[in-house]
């Protein structure tokens, strides 16, 4: 059980008073209800997505409130539980109970073998053999999670994508988008919005019909762990092999058909461990094919993380927890470790350090196009 009240009874590590009120000044005009929303995107990182968790409770603890979710794969499961609109404190039991092995309780047929699953993307070779043997696509049914979110989901009165409208207080709607794979095509799809596209398969006769807790199980669907979900007649695996950080998916574009100000922020929230950027050997076809598994599970859409895009980008350095994807026996220290280093990333991202400047609003819509006096003006005509 991971006992986050301990950890943030943890001298200098909480958000102070005088520190709220200087990020909340640097922040958008708030809305009518007062409250002060922000846009978020979560990126894809199999149980290491824990440190969410703590970059949660530091918005919380500057008393941001969130409209507009997204994610792929464990960022999936994260926008999922943001978008339910769980207090922060329920939202940190949930998560600080859950045993992820729970999850793995169903293997798709006892012909498959495997050892410690920490390690099991590390050796592709022989998981592919088993699976083969087996004749299944991978080791683990996503089911037991589907009924876990399911569960967890319903306390809130969420089931389909269409059940997230007017849930929110004071007539604001949230917003979720799921990211997943279609390796029968070899297309990106963004759940619910491209399930037009798949209708005829797929049986929904309206995409808010589509179950939130299938969506999110598609796509965190990891190749070979977890077995391949179904979408219609197309087979759907992690999204994160198409796209692993979609901090475009609620971009505005400046032109001349489209002028409107962005009204909150978008956060992208990443997970980065230093050690897959140093590269690794390559001699021979098993390095080669441990290093695309390896590949898929930390690529990154480095197209969107231009310059331009570094102060919408919280990045949180979980090299030193020292956690794999698939760590799902994860120790309870581990998770001290990754809870404690979301809440210190997304502190440092707002109040700025010896490397980046403290966030500003006005700075954030100069880089993404739009003028801050401009964008006041509009603001003040909306309303």
């Amino acid at each position: 059980m991971l006992d986050t009240r301990e950890i943030l009874q943890e001298p200098g590590l909480r958000i102070t008073a005088a520190e709220r009120a200087s990020i909340l000044r640097r922040m958008p005009p708030p809305a009518e209800n007062d409250r002060i929303y922000v846009d978020g995107v979560f990126e894809g990182g199999g149980v290491r997505g824990i440190a969410f968790l703590g970059a949660l409770r530091c918005c919380a603890d500057v008393g941001l409130s969130w409209r507009k979710v997204a994610g792929t794969s464990a960022g999936a499961i994260t926008a999922a539980l943001v978008a339910a609109n769980f207090p922060i404190d329920h939202l940190e039991k949930i998560i600080g109970s859950m045993n992820f092995m729970e999850f793995l309780t169903e293997k798709t047929s006892p012909l498959i073998l495997n050892g410690d699953p920490a390690d099991d993307l590390s050796h592709p070779l022989w998981l592919i053999l088993w699976l083969q043997l087996a004749g299944k696509s991978g080791q683990y049914s996503g089911e037991p999670f589907r009924r876990w979110m399911a569960s967890i989901l319903r306390k809130q009165g969420l089931t389909s994508f269409a059940s997230l409208k007017d849930r929110s207080p004071n007539g604001v709607n949230r917003e979720l988008k799921v990211v997943v794979s279609d390796v029968s095509r070899g297309e990106m799809l963004v759940l619910p919005d491209d399930l037009p596209y798949v209708q005829k398969q797929t049986g929904y006769r309206e995409p808010g019909e589509f179950e939130i807790a299938e969506a999110v199980r598609l796509s965190m669907s990891i190749p070979l762990f977890f077995e391949a979900g179904r979408l219609g007649s197309s087979r759907i695996v992690d999204g994160g092999i198409l796209s692993n950080f979609p901090l475009w998916i609620y971009d505005f574009k400046p032109g001349k058909t489209q002028q409107i100000c962005p009204r909150w922020p978008t956060f992208g929230l990443r997970l980065v461990h230093r050690n897959n950027q140093q590269g690794r050997p390559i001699k021979g076809p098993f390095d080669v094919l441990r290093a695309m598994f390896s590949t898929m599970m930390v690529a990154r859409d480095q197209y969107h993380l231009s310059q331009s895009k570094q102060d919408r980008v919280v990045d949180i350095d979980v090299t030193h927890a020292n956690v794999t994807a698939t760590e799902f026996n994860l120790s309870e220290e581990k998770k001290q470790i990754l809870y404690r280093t979301g809440y210190l990333s997304m502190k440092n991202f707002l109040l700025g350090n010896a490397e980046q400047q403290p966030w500003d609003w006005d700075e954030h819509l100069r880089r993404r196009g739009f003028d801050p006096v401009e964008c006041r003006q509009e603001y003040a005509a909306r309303s």
